[in-house]
């Protein structure tokens, strides 16, 4: 049965919206990283089940591209599944 695994914020400030949620539901931080390709700031939690990515993407139309929309929110999710072709 598929479950998912992992979803994508996109975020004016990750450092705030990692820290709310390490309050807020208990989940702790696994890794930071600064200056990708993509995005300024990825700041990425775990609950032990779900991994969830803060982003803050480097331009409006980075944004667009991988998460959809330039807007803060949703970025995207993923499903983890036994089997891809079924």
């Amino acid at each position: 049965m598929p479950k998912l695994r992992h979803l994508a914020l996109h975020s004016e400030n990750p450092e705030a919206a990692a820290e709310f949620y390490k309050r807020a539901v208990g989940m702790r931080e696994i890794s930071r990283k600064t200056d990708s390709p993509l995005a300024s700031l990825n700041i990425y939690l775990t609950d032990g089940t779900i991994h969830l990515a803060i982003l803050k993407y480097r331009t409006p139309e980075i944004a667009r591209v991988y998460g959809g929309s330039e807007s803060y929110g949703i970025s995207h999710f993923g499903f983890w599944v036994e089997d891809a072709e079924e």
